[in-house]
């Protein structure tokens, strides 16, 4: 009997929860109960309304490039991009922003993009409790976040500065890109992250600085301030007291281990610095501990600023780096030699170029550039009458008739009336070595062996007149003929020299040779390094990346 009770109050329980279930999927309630499609009212509103919303000024931020956005939209009929079912932002609106946040990692100031607004409207659009009021901030939000994706992926592909012949004569990379197409094709294979980070330059050297500047904001200070190092041969106290409040200063150190780990710390700096490690206070070394944290951060800066400036490299090349003071050679764009280098000094600067190689110069003459010999040459003669016949300087003519030096009245020549040639025999004595790396420009900047081996030993290798002299540079000749599958060889260069005669040899394949000025580098695990910023170019540059961010 209790069994037959128990079994009727379940089925009575059952029965009563069905009845109850089956209430709420009554017909006539449910239009009450759907759920609202607020992404498609939204997209609605957005299209008979863009009219109004896709203005010059959004939300009080000015939008420039109006034209970009429209095209965008109009291609895309007029959908939307960055506003969820809910009317927030969605995924990729959240990356986006994220991303310009984060935009110092890029090496781009983070006052190129209006962050607190749109930081401001982002909070308004969620704390709207109606999704029904929120159709015009997410508007507004949505024509933002995209005229910011195209603007921001302009500054990584092409750089913030709209001119830069200032600051490079090499000429720019033509910006091509369709940015509004460029989105629409990124949004439509839901890949728009993805594609933004993809306008950034491919040149692997670009692409391990980014990744090295952002391991570098991970730990490292950008303060303005800096500790006057002196040389340890002015004062050794003094000198490594300074010394080590400069590495605790740039976070090589720190208070508790500046006495037992100074040496290995200095060692590291001065490694990554391009100096010797040595752990001694030089002058370079003092010279570098006496720049401070934030100079290095901008140095990475502009930098990345000037590589996205450069159109793409051929996989074979000659490439030199003049603050690095470094030849590289590459073949299907890997490293294959490297050769110390001396550049031009400070007055006497190197320029930027891409240019070809085009001639190997066996037994070079050299040819005295007129403002060497009224400069430096001239001078020498009046104090010294043998100095030509000594050191294999001849003397022509303008129609290079050859003139006996013993004729000419040197004391009456001046820079003014210097109407004469002068032209040094090859030889080891020759200011050109024993071989020359001809790629014809107008500023007559060549590659060339050098007598002058000490200057190679030095740290800094700023002395020339703006050619540029080469260690091994015989081993250079030999590779390039080599691999020019040339009629000439090395042995024809060796012969040449023995015979003391000059001997111009034509390359069948120009290699391409890339001057550059870059004052960091990293590897591909984002390991900086720091070279001096010989010519004080940087300077310029910050200062008109700084106007550029103003006016925006």
């Amino acid at each position: 009997m209790k069994k037959i009770l128990l079994y009727s109050i379940i089925i009575f329980a059952l029965f009563s929860c069905a009845k109850k279930k089956n209430k709420t999927v009554k017909s006539e309630d449910i239009t009450a109960i759907s759920k609202t499609d607020f992404k498609t009212n939204f997209h609605k509103y957005f299209a008979s309304n863009h009219d109004t919303i896709i203005t010059s000024s959004v939300a009080n931020i000015k939008m420039d490039s109006l034209q970009w956005v429209h095209d965008f939209y109009k291609g895309i009929n007029y959908a939307t991009v960055w506003i969820n079912d809910s009317i927030q932002l969605n995924q990729n609106g959240n990356r986006l922003l994220q991303q310009l946040h984060q935009s110092k990692n890029y090496g781009l100031d983070t006052r190129l993009y209006p962050l607190d607004k749109l930081r401001d409207l982002s909070l308004k659009l969620s704390e709207i409790e109606k999704i029904e009021d929120r159709d015009t901030i997410a508007g507004q939000m949505d024509v933002l976040l995209t005229y910011f994706y195209m603007l921001h992926g302009k500054h990584l592909n092409y750089g913030i500065l709209e001119s830069v012949e200032k600051h490079t004569t090499v000429p720019r990379k033509s910006f091509t890109i369709n940015l509004p197409n460029y989105l629409k094709q990124a949004y439509e294979a839901d890949s728009i992250m993805e594609k933004l980070y993809d306008l950034q330059p491919k040149h692997t050297e670009y692409i391990n600085l980014q990744k090295g500047l952002e391991k570098y904001l991970k730990t490292a200070s950008l303060s303005t301030e800096n500790v006057n190092v002196v040389n340890f041969r002015k004062d050794s106290i003094v000198s490594k007291a300074q010394a080590k409040k400069a590495l605790i200063l740039h976070q090589y150190l720190s208070e508790e281990n500046k006495d037992s780990l100074f040496v290995s710390a200095l060692e590291k700096f001065q490694t990554e610095h391009a100096l010797k490690p040595d752990g001694v206070v030089g002058s370079n070394t003092a010279k570098a501990l006496s720049v401070s944290p934030n100079e290095y951060y901008q140095r990475l800066v502009v930098d990345l600023e000037r590589w996205r400036w450069k159109k793409p490299f051929s996989a074979t090349r000659i490439y030199v780096n003049i603050p690095s003071y470094e030849l590289q050679l590459f073949k299907n764009d890997n490293l294959v030699e490297k050769h110390i280098v001396v550049v031009g000094s400070y007055k006497n600067q190197t320029p930027e170029m891409v240019d070809s190689l085009k001639y190997i110069i066996a037994y070079p003459y050299w040819n005295v550039p007129r403002k060497i010999s009224v400069k430096e040459i001239l001078g020498k003669i009046k104090r010294d009458s043998t100095y030509l016949t000594r050191n294999g300087y001849e003397i022509m003519t303008k129609d290079r008739e050859t003139v006996d030096p013993t004729m000419v009245d040197w004391e009456s020549v001046n820079s003014r009336n210097f109407n004469y040639l002068i032209r040094q025999g090859g030889g080891s004595s020759n200011a050109l070595g024993l071989v020359k790396f001809i790629f014809p420009n107008k500023n007559a900047i060549y590659l060339h062996d050098t007598p002058s081996k000490r200057f190679l030993k030095r740290e800094r290798r700023a002395y020339s007149h703006g050619c540029i002299r080469v260690q091994n540079a015989l081993e250079l000749a030999k590779y390039l003929l080599d691999e020019d599958v040339n009629k000439y060889d090395i042995k024809t260069v060796k012969t040449s020299i023995k015979e003391k005669k000059e001997r111009w040899i034509r390359l069948n394949n120009k290699v391409s040779i890339y001057l550059q000025y870059l004052t960091t580098a990293a590897d591909d695990s984002g390991n900086i390094t720091f070279y001096e910023d010989v010519y004080k170019l940087n300077k310029s540059l910050m200062k008109d990346m700084r106007k550029s961010i103003q006016l925006n």
